[in-house]
Formats: C-alpha cells, sequence, structure tokens
C-alpha cells in the first residue's frame, strides 16, 4: 500500500493580492473619473470636482508610472526567486509548549476585549453616527493581536483554543457594528490564505468564489447600513467602490497643484519609523514629517492616503519603481522564510493580509505601526514572556523533584 503525500503551497499570496489592491486602489478611480459613475451618490460630486482639474499630461504621466510599478513588483519578485529557486512543501509545525501556551494569552486578551467593550459601549451599534476614533482604534488592535495568536495556533498540529476563536469572532462583530471594516478584512484574509495553505482540508477554488462573494457581500451590506441607506445592486457596488475613489482624492489634488519628481528624499517615510516609540516616555511627533509638508498642496478629505501620493512623495516617479521592486523582493523573502518558521508564517500570512487594502490606503507610520509593533515587537514579547514562564516553572519542578529524592533518600 503506498501513501501519498500532496506536496501544499500558497494558492493565494502576495502576488494575488497585491494585483487585487494594484487594481481596486489605483485603476477603479481613474474609471470612475472618466465614466461619471456613481453620479448624485455622497461625495461623488466632490471627487469629480477634484478629478477634472487634473491636467491631462499628469494623468498620461500617472498612467505610466502606474503601469512601471507592477513589472517592477513582480521582477523584485523573480529576482529573489533566483536567489532561492526552490520551494518547500508547507505542513503544519510541531506543537511545542509555546504553543500550547497561547491559550493563556487568549484568556487575557478575553479580559481586554470585555474592557475595550465597555469603553466603547457608546460606539457600540452606532456605525458611523457615533464614530469614536479612540475606542475603534483600541478594538482595531486587539483584532490584530487575535489574528496572530489564533494564526499561531491554526498553523500547528494542536487543538485551537476556543477562546481565541470565540473571541476573535466577537471583536470583529463589535468592530463592524462600529463601522470598521478593514481590519474585519484582513481576519477574512488570514483565514482565506491559511485554508488554500496550512489547512489539512483546504479550500478548492469553488469554495475560494464562494468566500469571496460571500465576504464582500457582507462589506458592502456593513457599508450601505453604516450610511443609514437601503440595499440595492447599485448601492452595494457604490459601497465598494466608494473606498478607493475617495482614497484616491489624495492624488487627485496631489497631481493638481505639484510636479512630479523623479526622485525625492523620503523624510515622511523614515521619520514614520518615530511612530514606533510610544509617547509615554517622550514624544517624537514633532520630529515626524507628514507628506503634506513635503509638497506644495496635499489634501485628504476623507482621511485616507492613496499609496501612489505616499511612494511618489518619499521616493520621486523613478524612485518609486525602486521601491516597488524592493517591495517585491521582500515578500518573497517572507514568503520563503515561511516555510519554515511558524513565526515567520504568521507574520507572512499577517502581512499579506494588509496588501489588498491597508498597504494602497494608509500612510507609512500606520504600515511601519502594524509590520513591526503589532505583527513583531508586541507579539515578540508576548511569547518571550511564555517561553520564560515556561523555563521557570520547568526549573521549579526540577528542584521539587531533587528536594522529593533527598528526603526519600538522605545519601544520595
Amino acid at each position: 500500500m503506498y501513501i501519498i503525500f500532496m506536496r501544499r503551497y500558497y494558492l493565494v499570496d502576495h502576488k494575488i493580492l497585491f494585483f487585487f489592491g494594484y487594481i481596486f486602489y489605483l485603476f477603479t478611480p481613474y474609471f470612475v473619473g472618466i465614466t461619471n459613475m456613481f453620479e448624485g451618490f455622497p461625495g461623488i460630486e466632490l471627487y469629480q470636482h477634484f478629478f477634472k482639474q487634473i491636467p491631462e499630461n499628469k494623468l498620461i504621466s500617472y498612467a505610466i508610472i502606474t503601469l512601471l510599478w507592477l513589472p517592477a513588483f513582480y521582477l523584485g519578485h523573480f529576482c529573489f526567486k533566483l536567489l532561492k529557486p526552490y520551494k518547500k512543501s508547507l505542513q503544519l509545525f510541531p506543537a511545542d509548549a509555546t504553543s500550547k501556551g497561547v491559550d493563556y494569552v487568549g484568556l487575557l486578551l478575553i479580559f481586554v476585549l470585555l474592557l475595550f467593550a465597555f469603553i466603547a459601549r457608546n460606539s457600540l451599534r452606532g456605525g458611523y453616527q457615533s464614530y469614536d476614533v479612540g475606542a475603534r482604534g483600541k478594538m482595531s488592535s486587539l483584532l490584530i493581536i487575535f489574528n496572530f495568536f489564533l494564526t499561531y495556533q491554526l498553523i500547528s498540529k494542536q487543538n485551537v483554543s476556543w477562546l481565541l476563536i470565540i473571541g476573535t469572532a466577537i471583536t470583529a462583530l463589535l468592530l463592524l457594528s462600529m463601522g470598521g471594516r478593514m481590519y474585519v478584512m484582513q481576519t477574512f484574509i488570514i483565514f482565506l490564505i491559511y485554508k488554500t495553505s496550512f489547512a489539512p482540508r483546504p479550500f478548492k477554488i469553488i469554495h475560494i468564489a464562494g468566500f469571496a462573494i460571500l465576504v464582500f457581500l457582507l462589506i458592502s451590506f456593513v457599508g450601505i447600513w453604516r450610511m443609514n441607506s437601503s440595499f440595492s445592486t447599485e448601492m452595494a457596488a457604490y459601497s465598494l467602490f466608494a473606498e478607493p475613489v475617495f482614497t484616491w482624492m489624495s492624488t487627485a489634488t496631489f497631481l493638481n497643484s505639484n510636479d512630479i519628481p523623479f526622485f525625492s528624499i523620503p523624510l515622511n517615510f523614515i521619520t514614520s519609523f518615530f511612530n514606533l516609540v510610544p509617547n509615554t516616555f517622550f514624544s517624537l511627533q514633532p520630529y515626524t514629517v507628514s507628506t503634506s509638508q513635503m509638497v506644495a498642496d496635499y489634501q485628504s478629505p476623507l482621511g485616507a492616503d492613496s499609496v501612489w501620493t505616499n511612494i511618489v512623495i518619499n521616493f520621486g516617479s523613478i524612485g518609486s519603481i525602486f521601491f516597488l521592486f524592493i517591495t517585491g523582493f521582500l515578500l518573497n523573502f517572507l514568503r520563503h522564510n515561511s516555510e519554515t518558521s511558524r513565526f515567520g508564517a504568521v507574520y507572512y500570512l499577517l502581512t499579506c493580509a494588509i496588501l489588498p487594502f491597508q498597504f494602497f490606503r494608509d500612510g507609512f507610520y500606520l504600515l511601519h505601526k502594524q509590520l513591526f509593533f503589532n505583527f513583531l515587537i508586541l507579539p515578540v514579547l508576548v511569547l518571550v514572556f511564555l517561553k520564560t514562564l515556561q523555563y521557570v516553572q520547568t526549573l521549579f519542578k526540577k528542584q521539587l523533584i531533587m528536594q522529593n529524592k533527598i528526603q526519600t533518600d538522605p545519601d544520595t
């Protein structure tokens, strides 16, 4: 009797997720602008006002730069593949004391969830009508931490803590009730990558399609609900596409008032790392350079910043191509590392989850906080604390055993 082991690889990875965000955020707004879609819907008149002011030569420059980004990204991916041409089959990692000890982290996070839910009690079920930046920010950060430790156990050969499953689900539901969709989408994407890579019973193409449809229907419904509107096909489409359209307003205002540099000193990119330093002891906020400080006129009327303006303002048109090349190279490095490292696998899944949405609509100060604090520093501190407790517990047990031996056999 022969046992056939099926080799497993990522079916949904950074290449696919980046391409989705690239089309969704960089081409959808242009299409809406030239076709006058969603005329009469909230905010569209303001968007068309900005879009129609863009000089034609600037739109051509935008198209050329944007089209060059895609081959630059995949070329970076391919160049790393030249260094590491062979993939390793994905498999669940062996359970150990630390992965089992994550159960206690789940218990702690449940208490934090109760505390945050109490703090945000006036914002729950309020959508945008009771928008509280602080309360929603806390709940979003908590969901990220739940995602990390839930994924840590999902890709291990062990039973997953029900506290982590229930806590993640409740946090996501509460966040949706507050009008927050993006971080919940990250949770869905993490689950999708897991179910198409590490899961013992992986999704097939039909499952992926069904899952995607259900998620987008849910996200559309939440968008309609927070606008207090009735459901319709056109309203559902507007709820989805308004996100990249309004994010692109920052690009429209930049193109209207600024020349596109070939190269630029990335002051905003560099100083955004200051956001990693807690304000408890001292604040580095006065030394942070925003993108609006680097150009003549730049507006984000609804808060989100397009990745196009963030990268071009920081690096310039030619510099942005090198940035995308390095991004593709590093993401393929993370994918390769995820094949042999449990922590690396979790980090890669969480990084992939921000690619199709947050990467394209948030500034570097938020992206760096996600990549280096929420996905790296904080989980490492928690895991080191767990390992330290386990080490102390082991020493204590050994000491008790030695004491028992001495008491039963004094000659030992």
